[in-house]
């Protein structure tokens, strides 16, 4: 075996630890785009977050054939942390820019304050950004006040640097403040800030693309044919979804329901097509009767039955759903009769008595009950006749649980059509009619 063969994946260094071990801001954070400023920020705060939660934990890596503790390559122990003797950082005297650096990224808030009020202004702009958009109150207003000064004497070359990192921001909680005020040095969003964002790959680059998706259509960068692509396209189900609500919200104009019906058509994926349909009854495109050839004719069975289901909670959709008691999916059919049920519809209901679903016949019987109606009559009528009977009104009258009918099923048992016979024999051992000493005879029948 060659040496090659046992060589194993080689362990890079992440930006994070880049910064670590002494390199500085630019040379850690790479290309300097968006993401790699996000990632700094999270491969510092990941890392430090364990000592500052009072945890210990380390992981190993393969490099060539050999195991190798994480610490050996990033220990994370020896970044400036928080002395309560000092109240201060443990930073060098004064602290280095990549110490400065590591500290504006710091898993503790006082640390983060703490290199604000050392850097100021002075402090790399995208980290005073990222700053702006913190969770912790002090450390955000600190940074605002300093990347405010800041904003003021840098370059518009500079400013528009920043730009796809505030739009990557302005989803977030404390976000709009940033993103605002790089958009008002701008001019607004730039084509180039939208392309950064969603020119990234791999799943650590979802959200940039789904803010990227939010930007460009608010900006009219991403027209609606572009968004729909998009919706249809992208790997990721979310940035899928971001797409379709973006297009859904560009224009309601008459046509804006047809073309999302026919995207919906087209659409891959039970879970995004059920979100997708949610998205479009929030914004109010789809009307009454295109629920209802949605419930009729839809390939997904969620589709069908979430379109069914909101149409019984429209106003006057329950007369539109009674008009789908003939749909071929069972659920469908339930609540459609259901509607039937609850609007008195009596003579709606005796069809459904020989539904097939057990489910749509339970609901039949009981609402013609409710109407005064007499349903174990009607199936014994059916039942009756062995030219007219069919197997699920055999099922129906099992379903009576009526011991006066075992002869009546009995008799089924010697009907041509193998489905009654099976029906009328699994309706005796429902009554308790038939023991299991009499169900030999019936293992020899030419019905499967």
């Amino acid at each position: 075996m060659t040496s090659e063969r046992l060589l194993g994946p080689t362990h890079h260094l992440r930006r994070g630890e880049r910064l670590l071990h002494g390199k500085d801001t630019a040379t850690a954070v790479g290309a300097g785009r968006a993401e790699d400023w996000v990632a700094l920020d999270s491969d510092v705060f990941y890392g430090t977050m364990d000592r500052v939660a009072g945890w210990r934990g380390t992981s190993t890596f393969l490099l060539g054939a050999h195991w190798f503790d994480s610490r050996e390559v990033a220990d994370w122990d020896t970044a400036p942390y928080w002395v309560e003797e000092a109240g201060a950082p443990s930073w060098g005297r004064p602290p280095t820019p990549s110490e400065l650096a590591l500290c504006l990224c710091h898993a503790d808030p006082r640390v983060r304050a703490a290199a604000l009020d050392a850097a100021g202004p002075a402090a790399p702009l995208p980290l005073l950004l990222l700053r702006c958009a913190d969770g912790d109150e002090p450390v955000r207003d600190r940074a605002r006040a300093a990347f405010a000064r800041a904003l003021d004497t840098a370059g518009d070359d500079t400013v528009r640097s920043l730009a796809a990192l505030a739009l990557r921001l302005g989803g977030r909680r404390h976000g709009r403040w940033g993103r605002d005020a790089v958009l008002a040095r701008t001019g607004g969003v730039a084509e180039d800030a939208v392309r950064e964002l969603r020119a990234g790959q791999g799943w650590e680059h979802e959200e940039a693309r789904r803010a990227g998706i939010r930007a460009g259509a608010a900006a009219g960068v991403l027209d609606e044919r572009e968004l729909y692509g998009i919706a249809l396209t992208a790997r990721d189900p979310g940035e899928r979804l971001e797409g379709l609500r973006a297009a859904l919200g560009i224009r309601r104009d008459a046509t804006a329901g047809k073309r999302f019906l026919g995207f919906l058509e087209v659409c891959e994926g039970s879970e995004v097509r059920v979100l997708a349909l949610r998205y479009a009854l929030d914004a109010g495109l789809l009307s009454p009767d295109d629920l209802a050839g949605l419930a009729l004719g839809h390939q997904d069975r969620h589709v069908r039955r979430l379109a069914a289901r909101v149409l019984s909670d429209l106003p006057g959709g329950a007369a539109v759903l009674g008009a789908l008691s003939g749909a071929a999916d069972g659920v469908v059919r339930g609540m459609a009769v259901a509607a039937l049920r609850a609007g008195g519809r009596a003579d709606a209901l005796v069809p459904h008595l020989t539904d097939p679903s057990p489910w749509v016949r339970g609901l039949a019987r009981r609402g013609l009950r409710e109407a005064s109606g007499d349903p174990h009559a009607r199936l014994r009528a059916l039942c009756a006749d062995p030219a007219a009977v069919t197997p699920a009104a055999v099922s129906g009258l099992a379903e009576e649980r009526d011991a006066g009918d075992a002869p009546r099923l009995r008799a089924l048992l010697r009907h041509p059509d193998g489905a009654v016979r099976a029906r009328a024999l699994g309706g005796l051992r429902l009554l308790g009619a038939l023991e299991d000493a009499g169900l030999p005879p019936y293992a020899d029948d030419p019905d499967p």
